[in-house]
């Protein structure tokens, strides 16, 4: 049997951040968002615990859009549940991947902070749409900036969908005092050493 799949042209991309997913999971269909089709791909069995995900993908989604004002240029942002995914996530345009664990959400048996970590890794994804995505440095030497900006802004997201988790307080100090630990190596170089 032949499938024949037809793809509509895109926006010009880095090659890094192209992703394509064959997989035997469920989607479930998000809300669209300012014309931009939301959802997620998940293992069978896993579609209630990727609902939280798909409600912050839509509010930070949206967020970021008057933040930044430059629209998401994409017609659709799917979200992928990865088994034994190495990374955290990754901003894939269009179609960001994530391991199982910073995607999925059940409300009955998870942690607070794990809902804490769903929301951030989501943000931070979503932000690289725009730091990585649609502006990508110039080679690898300046992967920093998109990691810094999305980062940062990882917390204007999630602060954005829940204030009272003080987000933006928790980036000062745990930011600082690993900069700090990290800056005290013998090891330690500037981060730019042309």
């Amino acid at each position: 049997m032949k499938i024949l799949s037809k793809f509509e042209p895109t926006v010009p991309m880095s090659t890094y951040v192209i992703a394509f997913v064959v997989c035997d999971f469920s989607f479930v269909p998000g809300e669209t968002i300012n014309g931009i089709r939301t959802g997620a791909i998940v293992p069978v069995g896993q579609e209630q615990n990727v609902m939280f995900a798909l409600n912050a993908t839509k509010h930070i989604l949206a967020y970021f859009e008057r933040f930044f004002k430059i629209p998401y240029p994409l017609k659709k942002l799917h979200l992928v549940a990865v088994p034994d995914f190495g990374a955290g996530a990754m901003e894939n345009w269009g179609l960001i991947t994530f391991r199982m664990t910073t995607l999925l959400y059940n409300e009955k048996d998870s942690s607070s902070e794990v809902k804490e970590q769903v929301a951030i890794v989501v943000s931070h994804e979503i932000a690289h749409q725009w730091f990585g995505n649609l502006v990508t440095m110039n080679w690898w030497n300046d992967l920093w900036l998109n990691e810094g900006f999305a980062s940062y802004v990882e917390n204007l997201g999630v602060d954005f969908i829940h204030p009272e988790w003080r987000m933006l307080d928790q980036f000062v100090i745990s930011t600082s005092q690993h900069a700090l630990a990290l800056d005290s190596l013998f090891s330690s170089h500037p981060i730019n050493t042309t």
